[in-house]
């Protein structure tokens, strides 16, 4: 990896609000100067290298604050089913992409059936569109797959287990037995080269920083020390290690992780109806499924706190957040007010959450690490979420102007693959949410995309265009003219340069987002 360079002057760039060109000196990983392009002469004098970017928009890198980088990666390099409009179409791209490929299993991700209109996939039908072939075929939201005949031919268990709900549908533990059994399937160059592909795609997006959200039933330990090697090797997002695990201290330890926080899993999806709700699913007679209760929770949280690391649970459904209210108060408890505020603790997703819920984790400073690009693909009066849970549940959920104006601090993420790297369309999902109610303002959602990403993963200082803070940067071509943050909300931004601690982690000019 390349050292940064003594000094960049970038010269003729637009900022939001401001009717003049503007200028930034980079120096030592920082920004050293930032002012009217017009006072930038002095600073040209001794640059090392001058950068002009004539009308285009400076911003602070995003931090995508829920990502997994190997699954990601891998649905990028292999069979994407997003988008598909119908079990149709998704067996055809199936039987298309098996009879390119000779992989050991044909490993999919991205199915979405909440609108689909002919059915849902089925075993029968994986092994019918795959000639026999071992597939394992994910849903969009990670939480249930389809497994063929020949899969379950390898790992027999299966039928065995909690989860396999026959026809070849896997949740809970059937899930996570079939995800062990894939973990044993690719090389190590395969995972290295799939997380690397899902970098390059974040610092092609203008993310800087990414938190992977590793857990037992998601990824192995190793991938995190593949994260390590590569951000050793090249200029990548800074990475946020966590892991989803009780009482894995040795393990926070040895691998470096900042919590052991992420998907901690106290229920699972909606999607995928294991969510767990108070009154049923209205399309199916089940609550769902609660992990871990409220003195698990607590157990997790004081465990964490006295060992100065983050804790963390992946919260959905109603039912699942008054598990960790119950939980976090009997912490406070144990603990004090003080020591949990201190400690920095986050929750990932919180999608349904009552006001007395924000008001304790205002209280606590529990950062809610929220996906806004959820409520554009399933929010609305007809989306999956009212589908699951009805127009009047589904219209109260993601309620991010009340956390901010409760004072829950907020981060940003798009639990790719769930869905993609999209900073701006995330950003617009949170100031104009489909429920039709209010959103957040720009300002505000542009900070939990920011800042609220850096204070998530307790690192402050960054994320602002401020004289001393670390030149995490997105450069974005968008139309002369044009209000450019109005640009970036309408889609029109494209980003042109990615730094990280003042190193080029994308150019399009090159189009490498790795080396440098």
């Amino acid at each position: 990896m390349s050292d940064a360079p003594g000094r960049v002057l970038y010269r003729g760039l637009r900022s939001g609000g401001l009717p003049y060109a503007v200028a930034l000196a980079v120096e030592g990983g920082a920004l050293a100067w930032a002012g009217p392009d017009a006072e930038s002469a002095s600073w040209a004098d001794n640059a090392d290298e001058v950068v002009r970017l004539p009308g285009v928009l400076v911003t602070p890198g995003f931090v995508d604050s829920h990502v997994h980088l190997e699954m990601t990666g891998h649905a990028m390099r292999g069979l994407d089913l997003a988008g598909s409009r119908s079990r149709v179409e998704a067996l055809q791209r199936l039987a298309a992409h098996v009879s390119r490929v000779d992989d050991l299993v044909v490993h999919g991700h991205g199915w979405d059936d909440s609108d689909w209109h002919d059915g849902s996939l089925t075993g029968p039908d994986l092994d019918r569109a795959a000639d026999g072939r071992a597939v394992y075929l994910a849903r969009v939201d990670a939480h249930s797959a389809i497994v063929s005949g020949a899969l379950v031919d390898r790992v027999p268990s299966l039928r065995d287990t909690d989860g396999w709900l026959g026809d070849g549908r896997v949740e809970r533990e059937a899930h996570h037995l079939a995800r062990a059994y894939l973990e044993t399937v690719p090389d190590l160059g395969d995972r290295t080269a799939s997380i690397a592909t899902a970098l390059r795609a974040a610092a092609a997006a203008g993310v800087v920083s990414v938190h992977e959200q590793a857990a037992p039933h998601i990824a192995p330990l190793e991938d995190l020390t593949r994260i390590r090697t590569l951000s050793a090797e090249r200029v990548v997002p800074h990475v946020v290690t966590y892991w989803g695990e009780a009482d894995a201290f040795d393990i926070a330890r040895e691998y470096g992780v900042t919590g052991l926080a992420g998907d901690l899993n106290i229920d699972g999806s909606l999607g995928s109806r294991t969510a767990a709700l108070h009154a049923p699913y209205v399309d199916d007679m089940s609550s769902g499924h609660l992990y871990l209760d409220a003195d698990a929770v607590s157990a997790h949280v004081v465990a964490c706190t006295r060992a100065e690391l983050q804790a963390g649970f992946h919260v959905i459904g109603d039912r699942a957040s008054e598990a960790l209210i119950a939980g976090l108060r009997q912490a406070r408890d144990v603990l004090g007010t003080d020591s949990l505020r201190a400690a920095r603790h986050r929750v990932e997703h919180l999608e349904m959450p009552t006001g007395a819920h924000l008001e304790l984790l205002a209280q606590l400073g529990v950062t809610a690490s929220v996906q806004p690009a959820f409520d554009t693909a399933w929010g609305g009066d007809e989306g999956m979420y009212a589908a699951r849970v009805g127009r009047d549940r589904a219209r109260a959920m993601n309620p991010f102007a009340a956390m901010a104006a409760i004072g829950v601090p907020m981060a940003f993420g798009s639990d790719a693959p769930v869905t993609p790297f999209a900073p701006w369309s995330a950003i617009r999902a949170a100031t104009r949410p489909r429920s039709g109610g209010r959103g957040l303002s720009v300002p505000a959602a542009l900070h939990a995309h920011t800042v609220g990403g850096w204070h998530a993963a307790r690192i402050d200082g960054a994320g602002t265009l401020d004289v001393g803070a670390p030149a995490h940067l997105a450069f974005w071509e968008v139309p002369s003219d044009a209000d450019p943050l109005e640009a970036a909300l309408a889609g029109e931004a494209r980003c042109v340069r990615t730094t990280v601690s003042g190193r080029v982690a994308y150019d399009a000019a090159t189009s490498s987002a790795l080396d440098s």
